[in-house]
Parts: structure tokens; sequence; C-alpha cells
């Protein structure tokens, strides 16, 4: 530990020693100081984190939070754990880091400040995506969830999307097909047609690569009725690879699927389509929906198309 170091861990601890003086109480002080206990448990955060000493310094934060609850300070105290959280981050404390900001959004939403407590969600999503990918799709959903009460149609639509694709890629394709239709939902609210056709399209790759063509023709009738599919290049996909699925073309199905319009989905989906086993091909296709094929587990769209699905933007 260098000389500056020595020096800010020596601040900090006097800061923390005045914090536990301003909580005491006496004969003559019948009431705790918590503005000020609060102010210094901020500053020994501060020159914690300066020293590099992340765990006294998340510490720290999270006495202030504490402090600040007691003075019925909801929004502070919230931003008081989104910093120990981030410390936590910083420090490789994964846990506690999705811990410090699911209780920070808490505070934030009983303060009033639902649009923060999104903000503040998608952080803790993002911290775990690599991770913990179910636990984001999770904290995702309940971001959407808060925004939904503000009627943020848009920002809803980005949360639930966001908890699909990575439910995709967990294969749970229940869950995400659940997603993708309430995304499909919001997108119609705020009338954005092109999002909700290409939301359609990765509802139908789901549903076929996951063996259900019945549902999938089910859902694109049902469909028809959203804004312009009718006569959108979606529907066409759509309509092509359904009839191309149920026929056992696998010709037909390899050329619908290895379009660019497909290829340049996000990854989930295209991974998706470039392993998708169409019946009545040499694709084999085993539990869970993952394929196997004569060919060392490759499908024909493999096969025919053996680049790399670098994926777009949905």
């Amino acid at each position: 530990m260098t000389d500056a170091q020595q020096r800010r861990q020596k601040e900090a601890r006097e800061h923390i020693s005045k914090a536990e003086k301003c909580l005491k109480t006496s004969f003559m002080k019948w009431t705790p100081d918590l503005d000020g206990a609060a102010s210094e448990y901020t500053q020994a955060a501060t020159c914690y984190r300066n020293a590099k000493m992340l765990t006294e310094a998340k510490q720290a934060y999270i006495k202030t939070a504490e402090v600040q609850c007691k003075m019925n300070s909801p929004f502070h105290a919230g931003k008081s754990y989104e910093q120990a959280g981030l410390i936590a981050k910083e420090n490789k404390e994964i846990e506690d880091c999705v811990n410090m900001l699911t209780k920070a959004a808490r505070l934030f939403q009983e303060n009033g400040t639902p649009d923060t407590a999104a903000l503040t969600l998608e952080k803790a999503a993002k911290s775990v995506e690599l991770s913990h990918p179910v636990k984001a799709a999770e904290l995702y959903r309940n971001a959407c969830e808060i925004s939904e009460l503000e009627d943020n149609p848009r920002r809803c639509a980005e949360f639930i999307g966001k908890s699909a694709l990575l439910l995709i890629k967990e294969q749970r394709y229940d869950e995400a097909l659940e997603a993708l239709k309430k995304e499909i939902d919001f997108h119609a609210q705020s009338e954005n047609f092109p999002k909700i056709n290409r939301c359609m399209v990765g509802v139908v790759l789901v549903y076929l690569y996951n063996g259900d063509p019945v549902e999938a023709g089910k859902f694109f009738q049902q469909s028809m009725s959203h804004g312009t599919l009718g006569a959108s290049e979606e529907a066409g996909i759509i309509d092509e690879l359904l009839s191309a699925y149920n026929d056992g073309d696998e010709e037909s199905a390899v050329e619908v699927l290895t379009r660019p319009y497909i290829k340049f989905m996000d990854n989930a989906f295209a991974k998706l389509a470039k392993s998708m086993v169409i019946p009545g091909g040499i694709g084999k296709k085993t539990g869970g929906g993952k394929p196997v094929s004569e060919t060392e587990g490759k499908s024909r769209v493999q096969i025919d198309d053996d680049e790399d699905f670098d994926g777009g933007l949905t």
C-alpha cells in the first residue's frame, strides 16, 4: 500500500469513527444525528475507494444507505446502494452487485421514480448476462413490469425483448415465446410495425425450431391482423417457410433460412435458423430442440451454408 493509500485509509477510519459518534445518544443527546452520520459514512466510502479498498468502500456505502433509510430518504438510500453495487461489480462480487442494485431499484420505485428503478435493474441485468443469463432475463422482465406501470411501451418492449433473447440462448423456448409475444404487444401500443413484423418472424422460428409447426401456423394466421404484416416481406418469409417445413421441402426451407433478412436478425434467431432441422430431410432431432444429423450433427441448413452468422440487431 502506498503512502497516499495509507493516508486515505486513515481518513476513512476517522470518518467511520465520527459517523458512529453521530449515531450515539446520551442523557444530553436524545436523538442520533442521522444526517451527520450519513455524511461521514459517504466520505469514508470515498476515502476507501481512493485507497483501492473496495470491500470497505462497499460496506461504508451500505452503512450510508441504512442511515438514509432511517431518515426516510429512499432516493438517496437507493443511490448509496447503487454505488455499493457498482463497487461490488468492480470487485467481481457479482451476487452482491445484483443484490445491491435490486435494493436500490426497490427504493427508487418507493420514492416514485420508476424510470430510475427500471434503469437500475437494467444495470443489474447487464452485469450477469454472461454469468447468469436466466437471472438477467428475470431482471429485464422486472424492469419491463416497472416500465409498464408508467405506460412506457417502447421501454417495455426493449426490456422484454432482451429477456426473450437470453431465454432463447438458454433454450427456454416456452418462456421465450411468452416474452416475444409481450414484446409484440408493446410494439403494437407504440405502432412500431417494422419491429412487430420482425418479432413475428422470430416467434415462428422459435416454434419451428422447437418442432411445433401447428402453433407456428396458428400464430401466423392470428398475426395477419397486425398492421402491415399482410403486405410485408416478413409475411412472405413466414408463409414460404411454413409451407416448406410442412411439405418437408428441405431445399426451399434452406433457401428461406439463408436469406440475408434471417441472417441479420439478432444472433439468437440466426443460430436457430442455421441449425433448424426440416422434417423429411437428412437432419434428425433429439430432445430439447437440439439437432443431430447423419453428418456429424449438421442439418442441411448447416451443410449448405456453413459460414459464421454474426447476426445483426433485432
